[in-house]
């Protein structure tokens, strides 16, 4: 859950608080291989996202724009998850890259 406090300067600033929120199923394939598609499409309301690579090969997660091989894609290699514990949470457009048919488990809140 997002929760708008004031500062000691009297600016609002939005604070992250785990809560009993509705989970959505984000899961699915990588549908064209090495092609970005959307996880998930942008939300201001987002309060946490997870994902893990369910699939054969190496994924590649983006927050900034169309995932890819390149530096500004994170690998996920089989088996892993992602984000890693205290990363801050995004609210654009999550991208993955990978293997066409390889699968992931994926859930945001």
């Amino acid at each position: 859950m997002i929760v708008t406090i004031l500062d000691s300067n009297g600016s609002a600033q939005s604070v992250i608080t785990k809560s009993q929120e509705a989970i959505v199923d984000a899961s699915g394939s990588i549908n064209t291989t090495n092609t970005a598609q959307n996880i998930v499409s942008a939300n201001a309301a987002r309060s946490g996202f997870v994902m893990q690579n369910t699939g054969q090969n190496d994924m590649y997660v983006s927050d900034v724009g169309a995932a890819d091989a390149g530096v500004t894609s994170f690998l996920v290699p089989p088996g892993a998850m992602w984000p890693p514990a205290d990363y801050p949470v995004s609210t654009g457009a999550i991208s993955i890259y990978g293997t066409a048919t390889d699968t992931f488990v994926a859930r945001e809140w």
